[in-house]
């Protein structure tokens, strides 16, 4: 372990204990070296550390247990999301950068579906599908919210790409937080639901990423209709 070069400051440790735990040097679960050989270890005096273990808590990434030591959480990953939730409810106004990276990251998702995907997987979006059907037809709209994010994910699983799973996820997740029951469930918006299924179906690249462009968009122009109505 390279120590950290001068000035030694509590963020500059901050960092890279999550660069750490990022590159699997640390787990999910791992217990952490003691305070006193961490430091030796970083060459960092011990309330400098103290400090930035502090951070690094309240931030979700480690917990502090009395008498037995520091452990890595079990979803240190979460303090991406944790941190765009946090940007999003302190400034509204960067909603569309979030709402133009969705856009970006499920179209390149919906592209790489209709590539990668397997039959099974395929068969599994066609079904869900049909069950949105249903559900925007009786109105049931918990059942069409609970379908709406599985059709995300299932595509996001289709893609077979890890990186762009993991982009897909945060971005979504975190407009799904503030927005799930926002946008009405219509015959219009789940034909453009099933728009997407009928692409990737047919192993359409382009045109399952330009059926999830008109999908987010409509979505996008929705939220933006809401907000500027709001702020009358």
């Amino acid at each position: 372990m390279e120590p950290i070069q001068a000035p030694s400051i509590p963020e500059a440790i901050v960092q890279r204990i999550i660069h750490m735990i990022g590159d699997g040097t640390w787990k999910a679960g791992d217990r952490l070296p003691p305070q006193r050989q961490l430091s030796q270890e970083l060459g960092v005096s011990m309330s400098s550390l103290r400090e930035a273990l502090q951070t690094l808590q309240g931030m979700g990434v480690i917990e502090l247990r009395h008498g037995e030591g520091t452990f890595v959480c079990h979803n240190p990953s979460q303090i991406v999301e944790r941190c765009l939730n946090l940007a999003l409810v302190l400034d509204r106004d960067k909603m569309e950068d979030f709402l133009d990276a969705r856009r970006a990251v499920e179209g390149g998702l919906a592209y790489l579906a209709a590539k990668r995907a397997t039959d099974e997987q395929i068969a599994q979006l066609v079904e869900l599908v049909e069950g949105m059907k249903i559900a925007v037809e009786a109105g049931d709209d918990p059942r069409f919210e609970s379908l709406d994010v599985t059709f995300h994910r299932l595509i996001a699983e289709m893609s077979h790409s890890e990186i762009l799973q993991y982009l897909g996820s945060i971005v979504f997740d975190t407009l799904l937080e503030e927005f799930i029951g926002l946008v009405p469930h219509t015959p219009k918006g789940w034909q453009r639901h099933a728009e997407v299924c009928a692409a990737i179906q047919a192993r359409d690249p382009e045109r399952s990423e330009k059926a999830m462009h008109d999908l987010v968009d409509a979505t996008a122009a929705y939220i933006q209709f809401v907000k500027a109505n709001a702020s009358d």
